[in-house]
């Protein structure tokens, strides 16, 4: 299970470095206002979260074969007993729950650089 562990890792990760990359873009985009911009990021990040809390309750629920970690996996590491495929979705259930964690995390970095921000009245100018 190490190795689906190790895949998953990557795959799950690429996925949250593209969401990433999208609200990075969008922050940029309300560099005007950087108040406007870390709020929107700790949103953004807070949604990216839940859905990522989301995927590991009910990663269960899904056939290994519908996920990408199948694709990327050797053909004699693949779940094929119902013991195996138990084994997958707790170990995708770990790895989604690591990255809610971590975007939680950010999410709340986010929404303190914003107060901080706020509290300053950095960005009150552009108003």
């Amino acid at each position: 299970m190490e190795q689906v562990r190790q895949v998953a890792l990557i795959c799950v990760g690429r996925a949250v470095f593209f969401g990433a990359l999208a609200i990075g873009c969008i922050m940029l985009s309300f560099a005007f206002h950087p108040v406007a911009s870390f709020r929107a990021g700790a949103i953004l990040t807070l949604i990216m979260a839940a859905i990522l809390l989301w995927f590991g309750v009910t990663a269960s629920n899904r056939k290994p074969k519908d996920t990408e970690v199948w694709i990327h996996l050797d053909e004699k590491v693949r779940p094929m007993n119902q013991h195996a495929r138990h084994a997958f979705a707790v170990v995708m259930r770990e790895v989604y729950e690591i990255y809610a964690r971590g975007a939680f995390k950010t999410a709340l970095g986010l929404f303190a650089v914003s107060l901080c921000l706020q509290l300053l009245g950095i960005g009150a100018a552009y108003r």
